[in-house]
């Protein structure tokens, strides 16, 4: 049996569209299109699985199979013409390069789409998906018309477990469209359907039409199913489809505008069949799921940019590959060295020169792997897509920033070196060497090693002299264009977070996050007058850090708003004026432990609070420091009389801005009556209250009725902490909070609206 190892390895990416039409379907839009020119346009897509999806009906799945089962018949009896021998050699070598599963796009009772997928079993899959469709509700009266609607259908629900006992991937259809679920669920009488209709056992994923748009919002994000939400726990595979009614796209037809392949999604499998697929999507590895950004408008606005303003740092025109593969090879190794770009073949340099296009793509692409290939050291990351505009064939060539710098081409024996500088390709000159150079070696250098030129904050304070700087936005079509400064060349580029990669694409991501509620910063970081460390880690995501400490960084103008960030500064590039943000008074003198695996950290830049509790023997803390090498220092068991004013100060939160904390009052030797710290004016009312004043259903009826019934005594174990702030319960627009103070009382905030909670009170409930 092959191990794990072996098995990783045999595994590649395989790109797939679930979710395409033919002229089974009623509506479909190129009636006179064969099944043979379907799988043409998949292979020139570069597609490797791909889902015959008709309206409520296979049949379009048993039409191909049955004029490939015809044409056998005829040359089993040796009567195949010419024409129809070369038409089944080319259905035999494409059929062997795209698996093709057979599936169907079903209407469910209340108008939402549900796709099913089953095994790639020829003709004998039929009666099978057939009984299936039964099953959901399509008489076969009806069941090879390829209508879109069908009445007295099951609804969605039943439909997902149908599908899935079945042995069916069972896939929700476009979720944020007018037949999604989401917009039909949101309309039945019970809230609850919204959250099952994307959250049901028998679902394995979700599609998505324009995955990558910013204009989606709240539930319609692909993000928001990352299990990490409030009702939508459960994390899902989240894909696209072209949901093809035409072989190529038209920009003419609203309703049918994409083409096969025109929203491909990428898996990671260790072969393209139903049984790996089905595997995959019953896991956990989410990471062998990807989607490309494909969006046809962003891809001609590229395109048209190019043209219009010329090759930029980041943007090559070249006619052809087969012309000068050498010229080709020098683009790659700049852009590599350049923080990754594209190259666009089919045009000419001269932006007033008409399009061109590729007259044979196959051949182009071909030639620029085996250039690449043999010429360039090391290997970039690349991949292509294919842009039809004004009616010429584009490839468009990303190349990602290389992991190893300097990247070099052999040319005449000799290793050289390019980068982009001014829109053009040339050849790297010492200081750009040394800029590659440093990539690699910047944990050498020591804090004192700085280029004569320093740049300053502010007087006595050096700007860092590594990382990236986001310094603007500019939304072109529906893509965002990011401003980034790299620090250690303090040289600006624009890139898409589509585009960016490493620490470019930390950094975007990390300013995409905070860009709304920058003034939340303040309660994450640990301040030294206008300077502020937000984080420090060893590990990231988005890059390797090859075990290098880095950190983000924040500068605040005299008004105390925060005015500049640094992602992903090099601890040890930092200058001395940083320094007092890595040091901290030990809160006690006992040797500090490692922090136990799993732990969760209230974290205030460098320094955390793990947990806040009272013994017999007082009030005691567990406590973190995060040391400049990325380390954490943890002190257990720390008394918090005496405790260091910073320390001390660590305990203390921002209280949420909205909710009410009771507040028990004793007057004239009478029972108790009650007050409400209101945290919207931050004021202790003056009126007392007694449980039978109450309106029923008010906030004031619900704090009250679960301080006496429930948290007087607060139960330690039906409480989720995060150092010394938790949650009791919390609903889809509030929660009720508990904050342990600096003297070991716990408050309750009964009714805090998430919508206004601090960055903290946020982190809290993210676990």
């Amino acid at each position: 049996m092959a191990d794990a190892d072996s098995l990783q390895k045999s595994m590649r990416w395989y790109r797939m569209d679930l979710h395409i039409h033919t002229p089974a379907s009623e509506d479909y839009a190129e009636k006179e299109i064969t099944y043979l020119d379907i799988l043409r346009e998949a292979d020139r897509k570069g597609l490797d699985i791909i889902a015959f999806t008709d309206h409520n009906t296979v049949a379009g799945y048993e039409a191909l199979f049955d004029e490939v089962d015809f044409l056998e018949r005829l040359e089993q009896r040796g009567r195949l013409q010419e024409h129809e021998r070369e038409e089944l050699e080319e259905y035999r070598q494409l059929l062997k390069k795209i698996t093709v599963f057979p599936g169907f796009e079903f209407t469910s009772r209340f108008g939402s789409h549900t796709l099913g997928i089953f095994p790639a079993e020829g003709q004998a899959s039929i009666p099978k998906i057939k009984a299936v469709l039964y099953q959901l509700g399509v008489s076969y009266e009806k069941m090879n018309k390829g209508t879109t609607s069908v009445p007295g259908t099951q609804a969605f629900l039943e439909a997902y477990k149908i599908i899935h006992d079945a042995g069916g991937i069972t896939i929700a259809a476009h979720i944020n469209a007018p037949t999604g679920v989401l917009s039909i669920a949101s309309n039945l009488p019970t809230g609850a359907l919204r959250i099952s209709a994307t959250q049901s056992a028998y679902l394995h994923a979700l599609e998505f039409t324009g995955f990558h748009s910013p204009q989606l919002q709240g539930f319609s994000s692909p993000h928001w199913y990352d299990g990490t939400n409030l009702g939508y726990e459960r994390r899902m595979f989240c894909l696209q489809g072209s949901d093809a009614h035409r072989t190529t796209q038209a920009m003419e037809d609203d309703m049918h505008r994409w083409g096969i392949g025109d929203r491909p999604t990428e898996v990671m499998l260790p072969e393209p069949t139903f049984a790996a697929l089905l595997t995959l999507f019953t896991s956990q590895d989410f990471d062998r799921l990807r989607v490309p950004f494909i969006s046809d408008v962003a891809r001609r606005n590229r395109i048209s940019d190019l043209r219009a303003n010329g090759q930029t740092d980041q943007w090559v025109m070249c006619p052809s590959c087969v012309d000068d593969a050498s010229q080709v090879c020098r683009h790659v190794v700049a852009l590599a060295n350049s923080g990754g770009g594209a190259i666009v073949f089919g045009l000419e340099p001269d932006p007033a020169a008409p399009v061109v296009g590729l007259v044979d793509m196959q051949a182009d692409m071909r030639a620029f792997q085996a250039a690449i290939s043999e010429r360039v050291v090391p290997q970039v990351e690349w991949s292509v897509d294919v842009v039809n505009y004004e009616g010429h064939e584009l490839a468009q060539i990303e190349v990602q920033s290389a992991r190893r710098k300097p990247c070099f081409m052999h040319e005449l024996d000799e290793r050289v070196i390019y980068v982009r500088r001014n829109g053009e390709t040339v050849v790297a000159n010492h200081g750009d060497i040394i800029d590659l150079v440093h990539e690699d070696v910047e944990e050498s250098h020591s804090e004192g090693d700085f280029d004569d030129q320093v740049h300053l904050l502010c007087p006595g304070i050096e700007q860092p002299k590594s990382g990236v700087e986001v310094v603007g936005v500019t939304l072109r079509g529906d893509m965002e264009y990011f401003r980034v400064v790299d620090l250690r060349t303090n040289r600006e580029s624009q890139v898409s977070e589509f585009t960016a990669t490493s620490v470019w694409l930390y950094a975007i991501k990390a300013f995409q996050a905070a860009r709304s509620s920058s003034s939340d910063f303040h309660g994450q970081v640990r301040w030294r007058g206008p300077i502020g460390l937000l984080r420090i880690y060893r590990d990231n995501e988005h890059y390797d850090q090859h075990g290098r400490a880095k950190c983000d960084l924040v500068f605040s103008s005299e008004d105390g708003k925060v005015k500049r960030v640094f992602y992903a500064a090099a601890v040890s590039w930092l200058g001395p004026s940083w320094n007092g943000l890595f040091e901290v008074e030990p809160p006690t003198a006992d040797t500090p432990e490692t922090l136990p695996e799993g732990a969760t950290v209230r974290w205030r830049g460098n320094m955390g609070v793990e947990a806040l509790y009272r013994t017999p023997d007082g009030l005691f803390c567990n406590l973190v420091f995060r040391n400049r090498q990325g380390r954490d220092l943890y002190y257990r068991h720390v008394a918090c009389d005496g405790l260091p004013a910073e320390w001390r100060s660590l305990l203390e939160v921002e209280l949420p801005r909205s909710g009410l904390e009771v507040v028990v009052v004793h007057e004239n030797g009478s029972g108790p009556m009650y007050k409400f710290h209101n945290l919207g004016n931050r004021h202790v009312e003056s009126r007392l209250w007694s449980p039978d004043m109450l309106k029923e259903g008010s906030l004031r009826h619900y704090a009250l009725r679960m301080h006496l019934d429930q948290d007087q005594v607060l139960d330690e174990e039906e409480t989720t902490w995060l150092g010394n702030i938790g949650y009791l319960r919390r609903s889809y627009t509030a929660a009720d909070l508990v904050y342990r103070d600096v003297e070991g009382v716990d408050h309750v905030y009964y009714g805090a609206r998430w919508d206004d909670l601090s960055t903290e009170w946020q982190s809290l409930l993210a676990l």
